[in-house]
């Protein structure tokens, strides 16, 4: 009979869960980001949205920021399409460059002008996903006026044999005499599509449901004048599709005074809606001018840090347990999260000798978790 039962009070089953889920993710952090980074966001600092992007879709909470819906446990961005639903939330950032200060807001590197820019996203599926890609996922933008006509448009959606899988669709609202034609945002009347590719892994197929991706787009103006643009993008390192012979700009670049790379929509938008209530995650947002790899070259020390720690935690008393184990360091800061992600305790304890006092909390499921050692479900009942 365990101590708790002994004693006629709660008893505890504690099960450690996964805390390495990929090789992906471990050496990415933005608080470490590569050379070349404009911009960095992996959801761990509490900053608020509206001073990060220009814009921000929470679509009534169904895209917000949650603990546990990340890579590796982490913080990330957890997104719900109700049943029949098409728009589920977006973040949109601006760089560089912008036509006005509402594009411009909380823009990275302001007034600069950017022809070659690489973006990353981590994208994961719930399990039990149906549906195959849910179209928009990413675009790369010249916004060319305030009116957000655009420039050009790199597309990252969804496409290929029942949509399973990601391509690349480029579009340009630069006519090939170097003049705007676009007159709005998504003016698809005025727009020259410059040829949808798809990519080869289908990553929206119900197997690869659960699973992380890595996704890296790279787009590259033409010369003035010359037709040597470039718009590609890889999953997990592995190169998908690629054009390096496109007309993006004409000679509108000739202009000082046009408008280049400006901006990164992350877009959660499904032409036809989904056909159950169903979610997916978003992590590691990344913009850069290098490239971007998925995979780490060497093992960092956080990741190091993950792979050496153990977390053991054990019932004591009547309400309480130990943190135990090969820890690198304390003080350890623990957090308790309900089902719904809600914090419902926050403590700091500097030694195993500790207790956690678990009195205040009600029968049923939660999630112990430190950022050194990754979450523990602890169920709670009588």
């Amino acid at each position: 009979m365990d101590t708790l039962n002994k004693y006629n009070y709660w008893s505890l089953l504690l099960v450690i869960l996964i805390q390495i889920n990929s090789t992906y993710s471990q050496c990415f952090n933005c608080k470490q980001a590569p050379v070349g980074t404009i911009f960095c966001d992996d959801f761990e600092e509490d900053i608020p949205f509206n001073q990060k992007y220009f814009e921000y879709n929470n679509n009534g909470g169904d895209f917000i920021r949650l603990a546990y819906t990340g890579r590796d446990s982490s913080f990330g961005m957890r997104v719900k399409w109700q049943a029949g639903e098409v728009g589920a939330g977006s973040l949109s950032k601006s760089f560089g460059k912008t036509p006005d200060t509402y594009i411009g807001k909380n823009a990275s590197r302001p007034g600069e002008n950017f022809d070659e820019i690489y973006w990353r996203m981590d994208v994961k599926a719930q399990a039990g996903w149906i549906g195959g890609g849910p179209a928009k996922l990413s675009r790369a933008l010249c916004l060319a006026n305030s009116n957000w006509a655009e420039g050009m448009m790199a597309h990252l959606w969804s496409g290929g044999m029942n949509d399973y899988f990601l391509g690349m669709d480029p579009a340009s609202g630069i006519g090939l005499d170097g003049k705007l034609k676009s007159t709005k945002y998504n003016d698809f009347n005025n727009l020259r599509w410059l040829g949808f590719k798809a990519g080869k892994t289908a990553i929206f197929n119900d197997a690869y449901a659960g699973t992380w991706s890595c996704i890296v787009g790279h787009v590259k103006l033409n010369t003035p004048g010359q037709k040597d643009g470039i718009f590609e993008f890889w999953i997990n390192d592995t190169l998908q599709a690629s054009s390096s012979n496109l007309d993006w700009h004409s000679t509108w670049n000739n202009d000082p005074n046009t408008m280049h790379i400006n901006a990164i929509f992350f877009e959660n938008y499904w032409n036809n809606g989904s056909p159950v209530e169903q979610e997916r995650y978003m992590d590691n947002l990344l913009i850069s001018t290098k490239p971007i790899k998925c995979a780490c070259d060497v093992t960092t020390q956080t990741e190091s840090a993950a792979l050496n720690a153990s977390m053991h935690v054990v019932p004591f008393g009547s309400n309480k347990i130990r943190i135990q184990g090969n820890l690198t360091q304390f003080p350890l800061h623990i957090l308790i999260y309900n089902i719904n992600h809600q914090i419902v305790k926050e403590e700091t304890i500097s030694s195993p000798q500790e207790f956690i006092d678990l009195e205040a909390l009600s029968l049923g499921l939660y999630i112990l978790y430190s950022k050194q050692t990754g979450p523990v479900k602890l169920t709670i009942s009588k």
